[in-house]
């Protein structure tokens, strides 16, 4: 490039030479065309030169010229004549480095924001945007920290392997949370640097990374030696823009965590809808079936009495099962307008009284040991128990249900344990404990929601709303009081209701 302009340069010259023209011919102004060629190809080093040998070719037309005629008009014309071309190429040249400057710097801003943008851990990614800042701005050392002094900053670096040691400057700038300007750390008296003084000053820059919203960092840059002019100013839009970056990737991180989770709870929505309209579905098939047995056996036994003569101890046996028959299907039309009442946010209506816990408790295990013979029911007051207020019908669908739910879930002739006592801060704790299959773990959960019964091969036989439970919290958490369970596949179970006193 230098060897082109020279030519053109000469060839100028010589043909103003042959010409044997005056300075200021018109052709001097040719010079500035390699002058200014050479100065956006090379910047303004290059077009300096070029310009300082465009006057030093003209300077034998220019000075001979002076000497003969004096400083006349036609004189200094051509003194600017051989100043034109340093300056053109000196000043084109500093445009041109500018504007190379900007674009390098411009590059290293996408670059930067394509690092920060990765799929990739926070360090490595801060490591690979600090390698591209050390080479924008030709420092020997970059540090990229993301955080506050209050918390573990993510550290990126280039080189990498640097870590924040107390004392230094950056960890002076974050507690502070003001930039640092050294010309020499190692003799800063504000930090303290290991190792002894450079023969290189060790010129220092820590900038706060701050895109409006309060400091998300520090950007520290490190060189030894000289800094080129204009490098503070670089190093300040880019720590700008690493902090928009860095926003930048925590707001997608948390779009993304966003959009995983309402994912998650959109398909858990789902699955629980499902669930429900397969309970639903389940429920209606099992409401028809346990409604249809009581009114069968109704029906039957009453065309029986209506259509026989039947023995008095005969009839009395069949007006016995129409009772029984009558009062489970009383149950199950009092469990529908309860569960009717729940879905539509209403809570139960309570008529309190004064309650003597023990002897409700030993009426409700008299009237299951003498419809389940099979199985055996013991009772334990441990110590005094409290009087209770509450509402004794819904008192006796607590215990009925479960009761009845420990009976149907036991092996034959296994036993129901009940206990009772008196609990701290004027509460009363009812257990009710069988011998049964037990419940999974997992499943634990979801027993005291509505339509749902735990499947299992050793109770299929058995036939349920999947009401009872759900009605039992209901009622229990209406009195001011909660249910909780303990149970374990082939342990039985535990159940708990505390009621204040």
């Amino acid at each position: 490039m230098v060897t082109a302009a020279l030519g053109v340069l000469l060839a100028i010259t010589a043909a103003m030479a042959w010409q044997g023209v005056v300075p200021i011919s018109p052709l001097r102004h040719l010079y500035l065309v390699p002058v200014a060629w050479a100065a956006l190809r090379g910047g303004a080093r290059a077009g300096g030169l070029l310009g300082l040998m465009a006057a030093f070719f003209q300077m034998p037309l220019v000075l001979p010229a002076i000497e003969r005629a004096g400083l006349t008009g036609a004189a200094v014309e051509g003194l600017v004549s051989l100043a034109l071309p340093p300056a053109v190429g000196v000043l084109a040249g500093l445009l041109r480095d500018e504007s190379r400057a900007r674009a390098r710097r411009l590059e290293a801003l996408i670059e930067i924001e394509r690092c920060l943008a990765r799929e990739a851990p926070l360090p490595l990614r801060l490591d690979a945007a600090a390698a591209v800042v050390c080479r924008g701005l030709n420092a020997t050392q970059v540090g990229l920290l993301v955080g506050t002094s209050a918390e573990m900053p993510a550290l990126g670096s280039a080189p990498p392997g640097a870590t924040l040691t107390p004392g230094s400057a950056v960890a002076w700038s974050l507690s502070t949370g003001r930039s640092v300007r050294s010309p020499d750390l190692a003799t800063d008296g504000r930090f303290t640097l290991a190792g002894s003084p450079a023969p290189a000053p060790r010129r220092g820059l820590i900038l706060p990374m701050d895109a409006g919203a309060g400091p998300v960092g520090a950007l520290a840059l490190e060189w030894r030696g000289e800094v080129a002019a204009g490098t503070d100013a670089a190093a300040a839009e880019i720590a700008l823009h690493l902090a928009l970056g860095i926003e930048n990737a925590r707001l997608t991180l948390r779009q993304r965590r966003f959009a995983e989770e309402l994912e998650d709870k959109v398909a858990a929505a789902t699955r629980r809808l499902r669930e429900i309209d397969q309970a639903k579905s389940e429920f209606l098939s099992v409401v028809s079936h346990e409604l249809r047995t009581p009114l069968t056996a109704l029906e039957g036994f009453a065309e029986l009495l209506l259509t026989r003569a039947v023995p008095p101890e005969r009839a009395a046996r069949f007006l016995r099962h129409i009772h029984v028959e009558a009062r489970r299907l009383g149950r199950i039309v009092a469990e529908l307008l309860d569960l009717s009442r729940l879905e539509v946010g209403v809570a139960p209506d309570l008529k309190r009284e004064p309650l003597e816990l023990a002897a409700h408790v030993e009426r409700q295990l008299e009237l299951f040991a003498g419809v389940h013979p099979a199985h055996r029911f013991s009772w334990k007051a441990e110590g005094a128990l409290p009087a209770l207020r509450a509402d004794r019908d819904a008192l006796d669908r607590v215990l009925q249900n479960l009761l009845s739910n420990a009976v149907k879930y036991s092996p034959r002739g296994g036993e129901v344990r009940v206990a009772a006592r008196a609990a701290a801060d004027g509460l009363v704790e009812l257990r009710v404990e069988d011998e049964g299959v037990g419940i999974p773990t997992t499943e634990l959960p979801r027993i005291f929601d509505k339509y749902v019964r735990i499947a299992n091969q050793e109770t299929t036989s058995v036939r349920g709303l999947g009401l009872g439970l759900s009605l039992v919290r209901a009622l229990v958490e209406a009195h001011g009081g909660r249910i909780d369970v303990e149970s374990a596949p082939g342990k039985g179970s535990v159940f708990r209701v505390i009621l204040p006193a």
